[in-house]
């Protein structure tokens, strides 16, 4: 079900259930409480940890944080080549319907407001950078898509 919650500047919002809703606010709450963990680690503790494991990379080929590894290492001690849904579609693999993700900070760029005159502060003008809460997949959960045949 979509609703016209942002209908005004062309978004449209899905509209999610309780239990949809409920779902997502455990999930957040358990991933706060792993990256509290992982913060409260000491930065040799955090690359003790990154030292036993092998390196995390992205199926594009980028090196996670090791921040991002530690939080990773926790979920899925064997993941080794991680991707968002998006990113393992463009890789010609598709996540199997039924598997869960992993929790990662995804850094997200401050959007520029094209009406602010010179000399305005902004919130997009913070110094400190913006993480938001993305999935990802390890290597082992996506199926080579079906080449589509023409006849």
């Amino acid at each position: 079900m979509l609703t016209d919650a942002g209908s005004e500047r062309g978004n449209m919002k899905r509209a999610y259930t309780a239990e949809q809703q409920a779902a997502f606010s455990e999930r957040k709450t358990k991933f706060r409480t792993l990256a509290k963990q992982i913060g409260a680690m000491t930065q040799d503790e955090r690359n003790a940890l990154a030292a036993r494991l092998p390196a995390i990379v992205t199926v594009e080929g980028r090196a996670l944080s090791l921040f991002n590894q530690c939080v990773l290492a926790t979920q899925c001690p064997n993941a080794t080549l991680v991707g968002g849904f998006r990113q393992w579609i463009n890789a010609g693999r598709a996540v199997r319907k039924g598997e869960h993700g992993y929790a990662i900070w995804v850094p997200c760029m401050q959007k520029v407001d094209p009406d602010r005159q010179e000399g305005e502060s902004s919130s997009a003008d913070s110094d400190k950078p913006r993480f938001l809460l993305g999935t990802v997949c390890n290597v082992a959960q996506p199926d080579e898509l079906e080449q589509q045949q023409s006849a």
